[in-house]
């Protein structure tokens, strides 16, 4: 299933403004027979999402306007936001007929015979896209999950399978994330030498392992279901012992109301240490997202978490966690950046009995994406978790109070289809009132990535 609107055309969207200048600075004839105020104000509809209003206000003009690219181009995209698929392509045909290069338009024109159920014809739009040199990496990514959109349908399929192999190397500074004292003062128990490599700092050079694959059926237009799982692996070079795996799955129901979307299911994850299962994890999800306008959307989501350890002697550590997120993100630099800020809010019970009792948490995190060029593209994020424990640790006497940081940043080089070369570096830095719980770890990997 693609993505709704908003989030699968964020490129695409987020450029349409740039396109509308670029079709004024083109066409000098643009504003002669069309009163300029019509047009924004069709705009500024637009951009409320109000796009029944903007048709009913555009397309009384059309035998004056029929030709002026600025006007078809409104008059095009209100058509195609309003359910008037047929409309749409016949509109933006008469831009191809006379910029046929408009890369935007053209990826419209396919998402039109799509809603037409012309899947043949969208998929060769989708190609025509395709083939373009200069496409930006996100949007390519964008475009392509079109195209096998299409193929799909034009096969009588509503089913679409994609997924991902990564491996890479890398370096870990804090294998256990463990403090960098070689000794503590605890007020129960007196002096304490924390012991490598788990117990206190230790670096290891490690090679990883990632393969993810997700299934999404659509029922109907509005109704579908989604399925997928991922392994994750990572093998240390000295400290073997350490080498850690995951198993993730997950199954829900997703259902697109216009401009929203709303996605609920089911997770499970079993966590591996040196190929002994350790802990099991069960849940439950959901996630609702509202498209404001062509740039920019707003998200609310839940999730819950059962956590169980399989040895008895560590059930105290089981937990059961409910978080709450809100979200926004927008589109920058005419669709080539894209900003994101999210808070969230928990708790982390401590059903096993353990020491330090339940764990109360919040924070931010914002993240940014931007393309540079064809083939290569950037990320980052930076944020933060603040937590309050409710139990006295019997070590320092003290109820366990933590600030975590962390900051990340890479690149995306493609170097074909699917395959792309992925640097990227993160650090972490967790502080206590209570030390053995302090550390600082930093992590930088190169990864070879093949998305089908």
């Amino acid at each position: 299933m693609v993505y709704h609107p908003y989030v699968g055309d964020l490129k695409k969207r987020g450029r349409r403004g740039a396109v509308c200048v670029a079709l004024v600075l083109l066409a000098p004839l643009a504003w002669a027979d069309v009163d300029q105020a019509l047009l924004e104000k069709a705009e500024a509809l637009m951009k409320a999402t109000d796009y029944e209003a903007a048709y009913a206000l555009l397309e009384p003009w059309e035998l004056v306007g029929a030709g002026d690219q600025v006007y078809d181009y409104l008059l095009g995209t209100a058509a195609l936001e309003s359910n008037r698929p047929s409309k749409a392509s016949f509109v933006y045909e008469r831009i191809l007929a006379v910029t046929p290069s408009y890369i935007g338009v053209r990826a419209d024109v396919g998402r039109a015979y799509m809603a037409l159920g012309d899947y043949g014809r969208a998929k060769i739009e989708f190609e025509s896209v395709l083939s373009m040199q200069s496409l930006p990496p996100d949007l390519r990514r964008t475009v392509e999950q079109y195209s096998k959109a299409a193929e799909a349908r034009a096969q009588n399929k509503r089913t679409v399978i994609t997924g991902y192999v990564e491996a890479g190397v890398g370096s870990d500074s804090n294998i256990g994330s463990a403090t960098a004292l070689s000794s503590i003062n605890l007020p129960s128990t007196g002096l304490y030498a924390p012991a490598p490599p788990t117990g206190r700092q230790t670096s290891d050079n490690y090679s990883t392992l990632g393969i993810s694959g997700d299934v999404n059926h659509q029922l109907t237009d509005q109704w579908g279901l989604y399925g997928g799982g991922d392994y994750r692996g990572r093998a240390y070079q000295q400290y073997f012992d350490s080498g850690y795996t995951t198993l993730d799955g997950r199954f829900g129901l997703s259902y697109s109301g216009g401009p929203w979307l709303l996605r609920t299911g089911l997770t499970a994850q079993q966590y591996y240490l040196n190929q002994a299962r350790i802990r099991d994890t069960v849940g439950a999800t959901i996630d609702w997202r509202l498209a404001l306008n062509r740039n920019s959307q707003v998200s609310l989501g839940s999730s819950y978490s059962n956590a169980r350890y399989q040895a008895a002697s560590s059930s105290s550590q089981d937990t059961q966690t409910t978080t709450l997120t809100a979200g926004w993100l927008t589109s920058l630099s005419e669709g080539s950046a894209i900003f994101g800020l999210t808070a969230s809010v928990g708790v982390e019970r401590g059903v096993g009995g353990r020491d330090d009792g339940d764990r109360r948490f919040y924070g931010p995190r914002l993240t940014l994406q931007k393309t540079f060029a064809e083939r290569f593209g950037a990320y980052a994020s930076l944020g933060a978790s603040f937590s309050r424990y409710s139990g006295t640790n019997t070590l320092y006497q003290v109820s366990r109070d933590e600030s975590l940081y962390d900051i990340a940043f890479g690149v995306t080089w493609s170097v074909g289809k699917g395959l792309s070369v992925r640097p990227q570096f993160s650090s972490l830095r967790n502080t206590s009132n209570a030390d053995l719980y302090s550390y600082d770890k930093t992590d930088f990997s190169v990864n070879l990535r093949f998305d089908y």
